[in-house]
This record gives structure tokens, sequence and C-alpha cells, in this order.
């Protein structure tokens, strides 16, 4: 995990980290390390699940502000 938090301190972007986000690359690290496996769809499955929620929020916050404004 070390090297996901040491990039990540280093960033111009100083940016909140989401909730769960270094526990999930912990347990990835940990998974590798233990020689497991995890198919890239099932990966792929999540980001866009994950990238779903976000755009969901983004949408939803823009509507707030709009409905403020007017």
């Amino acid at each position: 995990m070390a090297a996901y938090s040491n990039d990540m301190d280093r960033s111009e972007h100083k940016t909140k980290i989401p909730a769960g986000w270094i526990k999930a690359l912990a347990e990835s690290e940990a998974q590798l390390a233990a020689g497991q496996i995890v198919f890239g769809e099932e990966v792929m499955r999540e980001l866009r699940e994950s990238i779903d929620r976000l755009e969901v929020k983004r949408a939803a916050k823009s509507r707030n502000r709009a409905v403020r404004r007017g």
C-alpha cells in the first residue's frame, strides 16, 4: 500500500480520498501478494459501478445548485 499512499501524498492535487479506497488498495495488494488472481472483467465491472455512482452524485449536486439559483 505504501506506493499508492506515497504517490497520492506527493500529488499536486490535494483532494479527499474517498472512503474505502485505501482499504481496497490494501486488500488488492494482499491478494496479489498471496498469489490470488482477480479477473479483469471483475475489476472493470467494479470500476464501471464506481463511475456510475460518482456520476449520479455529480448530477445530484448540479441539480441542487440549479434549484438554489432558480
